[in-house]
């Protein structure tokens, strides 16, 4: 009984001692310089075309993201075609209009104060949407309503698309990515989960306007966007961290290029 008496004391003793040696440890959170950031986006619709340049900034600071201004920005064919971009408000630089044609490459020019980025893309042909409607799941007594595109896949054609999703005027912060890896030649419909401006806004409700937008992307976009849709799954707490997804312009800028084809269709939820 004495021994058992002793052992739960320091037993005690040894905890107290741990809780009492707390320390406070002041971690520095290491933050990279500002990256060049281009969003660029050439698509088969006749109209303004833009090319959008900013700068990164610290993941402990404001998504404010300041406008790159001054650039020489020029975008050319495989065609020998030619059109420089000028600068529209700050860090937004357009040309219009015109369109881009399926099948023909683009090359993308970026001179800032000397350095040069640069980026090419590949509009595919197009893959136009064929319907869309409200996909019903079944959570126990409730249901939840969500978009549902389809879209008749090419046969014997590596193809991948992108899709935006809108409700009511809001662009979902998911991002929705997919290839034909296992639908090659089929006809395909596609859910898209919204995720709207809080928790309680995650799904489809009567009287919601939606809009769909399927883009038609080369592989080297595919997996910009693939790769920031896995992230999108698996962060925060998914056990990934976050990370710059993989560019196709050079001199580590951050961003994308992207030649692609655009079909877009809106319906009013039932």
């Amino acid at each position: 009984m004495l021994r058992k008496i002793k052992y739960l004391s320091l037993l005690l003793a040894v905890s107290f001692s741990i809780c009492s040696c707390e320390k406070v440890i002041d971690v520095e959170l290491n933050t990279s310089p500002n990256q060049l950031v281009i969003e660029g986006n050439i698509t088969n619709k006749l109209g303004m075309q833009t090319i959008k340049i900013s700068q990164s900034v610290a993941y402990t600071e404001p998504n404010d993201y300041p406008a790159v201004q001054g650039a020489v920005v020029n975008v050319t064919d495989d065609q020998g075609s030619s059109w420089i971009f000028t600068e529209s408000t700050p860090g937004s630089y357009t040309f219009g209009a015109f369109k881009g044609e399926p099948g023909r490459t683009y090359s993308l020019k970026v001179n800032i104060n000397n350095v040069l980025y640069t980026a090419s893309s590949t509009m595919p042909d197009s893959v136009g949407i064929d319907s869309l409607d409200v996909k019903v799941f079944n959570f126990g007594s409730e249901k939840q309503k969500q978009a549902q595109v389809h879209y008749k896949d090419p046969a014997g054609i590596a193809n991948q698309y992108r899709f935006v999703l809108k409700v009511n005027g809001f662009q979902s912060r998911s991002v929705y990515s997919e290839n034909d890896r296992f639908t090659d030649g089929n006809n395909v419909p596609s859910v898209m989960f919204f995720n709207g401006k809080n928790d309680d806004d995650d799904e489809l409700k009567t009287g919601d306007n939606v809009e769909v937008e399927m883009q038609c992307i080369d592989k080297n976009v595919f997996t910009y966007w693939n790769t920031l849709s896995q992230q999108s799954q698996n962060g925060p707490g998914g056990g990934v961290t976050p990370g710059n997804p993989p560019s196709n312009i050079s001199n580590d800028a951050l961003g994308y290029f992207s030649a692609h084809t655009v079909s877009k269709k809106e319906m009013v939820v039932k």
